[in-house]
Parts: structure tokens; C-alpha cells; sequence
């Protein structure tokens, strides 16, 4: 096997450790990643149609329906007439959601100094700079720079 082919199933493996140790963490507060993933998205997006919720989060259109369906009977989520496209509807925080997302935040935080705290000072900031390194490079090979088409924000 390739280093680059190690790397790769390393970064995998890691990504996949990741979101199952941090699930289990929120799913202890009573909401899941999945769920967390979308109202992160809204609160960093605004506004946005289900397409690109769809896009950025790489699911199927049924998928990201039924998960506004349930953020809007939680009260967590709201639908309205998108103001470009009659036939569409954009999706937002309520006030509720954005407790949820600020709740999280102390937790989400606690997760990324118990997991960096491993590496000293200068490890991370050489790690930083492969990622953007690696982030640049992955763009000129063609990904897209933003990663939320659609949203008010321009991201």
C-alpha cells in the first residue's frame, strides 16, 4: 500500500471514530449528530432550500425531508416561501434551534480540547497548515470552494 493510500484510510478511520464517539456524546443529550449536522448548517447558512441542505450534506432529498419534517415538529426548524422561486421553500432556525446548537457548543468544544489535547502547540499548527495545504489543493483539483451552495450567507 501507497503512503497516500495510508493516509487516506487513516484520515478515514479517524473520521469514522470521530463521528461515532462524538454521536454517542450528544446522543447522551438528547439530540443525535445527524440532527446536529442540519441545525449547524441552518445557523451557519440562514435560510436555505432543502436541494442544497441535500448537497452540502450529502443525502438524498427524501433524507434531508424527513429530517426537517421532524426539526419542525420539535419546533427546532421552520419552513418558508423562498422569495426567488415560488414553488420553493427555505429553511431556517427558530429561536428554539438556536438553543440547541448554542447548548451544544460547550460540548462540541470540550470534545476538540479533550481530543487535540495529545498534540503540543506546534503539531497543531503544522497540522492546520497541511489541512489548509490540502484544502487549497483539493479545490484546484476541481471540489467546490464553498460548501454550501445556496446559502444567504455566499458560503
Amino acid at each position: 500500500m501507497s503512503i497516500e493510500q495510508e493516509i487516506l484510510e487513516e484520515m478515514r478511520d479517524l473520521h469514522q471514530r470521530m463521528h461515532r464517539l462524538f454521536n454517542d456524546r450528544v446522543r447522551e443529550r438528547g439530540t443525535s449528530l445527524a440532527q446536529l449536522k442540519l441545525l449547524m448548517l441552518l445557523d451557519r447558512a440562514g435560510p436555505i432550500r432543502s436541494t442544497d441542505i441535500a448537497d452540502t450534506l450529502n443525502q438524498a432529498p427524501r433524507t434531508v425531508t424527513e429530517a426537517v419534517d421532524a426539526l419542525e415538529r420539535d419546533g427546532l426548524a421552520m419552513r418558508t416561501p423562498d422569495p426567488n422561486d415560488r414553488r420553493a421553500k427555505r429553511i431556517s432556525l427558530t429561536p428554539a434551534g438556536a438553543v440547541v446548537v448554542q447548548e451544544v457548543a460547550p460540548y462540541r468544544d470540550a470534545f476538540a480540547a479533550e481530543f487535540f489535547e495529545t498534540l503540543p502547540a506546534a503539531d497543531m499548527a503544522e497540522f492546520l497548515r497541511i489541512l489548509k495545504t490540502l484544502n487549497d489543493r483539493i479545490i484546484e483539483m476541481g471540489a467546490p470552494v464553498g460548501l454550501i451552495p445556496g446559502a444567504a450567507s455566499g458560503q
